[in-house]
């Protein structure tokens, strides 16, 4: 069962998939990390194919050279020049002392054998992968070593729910508040706020 007192989003490690939110808690999410990131002197990348403006201008005007915000064509594809530019990114992060681990938001990418070789590399090198998922059928198990579950109501906090093994019921996803998730982590599951980032 989930703890019902809220903490604090805990540092990243590994590769983390995002279920539920609609694209305003979506977005929301991904500047938090990625102000939280460069806070703390880290790299940032974001692949993003939803084409958001305000995310787009978060990183271009604040976050400035750790940081990088990379559009992707609609259908999600990353291109072998992407992928280079995002390596290219986040080796700034690898070199650094003291070294604080590289993250990679991901939202929209397609999913191809390619793409997946690469994100093995970047794991391998401490990268953190963020991926926010479409829908709880992308869950791959095995794959994600950690689980964020943002707010969600009806067929999807169902289908959320079952996904991930009725850790979180269906109407504690309709509960959540902007702002707060569900991090699971193995067996372990607690309430989470997000980082501030006004």
């Amino acid at each position: 069962m989930a703890q019902e007192r809220l903490f604090p989003l805990p540092d990243l490690s590994g590769r983390l998939a995002v279920l539920g939110g609609q694209l305003r808690a979506r977005t929301e999410l991904c500047l938090s990390l990625a102000l939280r990131q460069a806070r703390q002197h880290g790299v940032v990348v974001c692949l993003d194919a939803h084409g958001r403006q305000q995310l787009e201008m978060t990183f271009r005007l604040l976050l400035r050279e750790d940081a990088a915000y990379i559009p992707l064509p609609a259908e999600g594809t990353v291109s072998d020049s992407i992928a280079q530019q995002v390596l290219q990114t986040l080796q700034t992060g690898l070199g650094a002392t003291p070294s604080l681990p590289p993250l990679l938001i991901i939202d929209g990418a397609r999913e191809t054998a390619d793409w997946e070789h690469t994100l093995t590399f970047f794991l391998r090198t401490g990268t953190v992968v963020v991926e926010l998922l479409p829908h709880p059928a992308c869950l791959v198990f095995g794959r994600y070593e950690t689980t964020l579950l943002l707010h969600a109501a009806g067929a999807e906090a169902e289908a959320i729910s079952q996904t991930v093994g009725r850790k979180v019921a269906p109407e504690d996803l309709e509960r959540l508040q902007p702002g707060e998730g569900y991090f699971i982590h193995l067996a372990r599951v607690y309430r989470v706020r997000f980082p501030e980032h006004s």
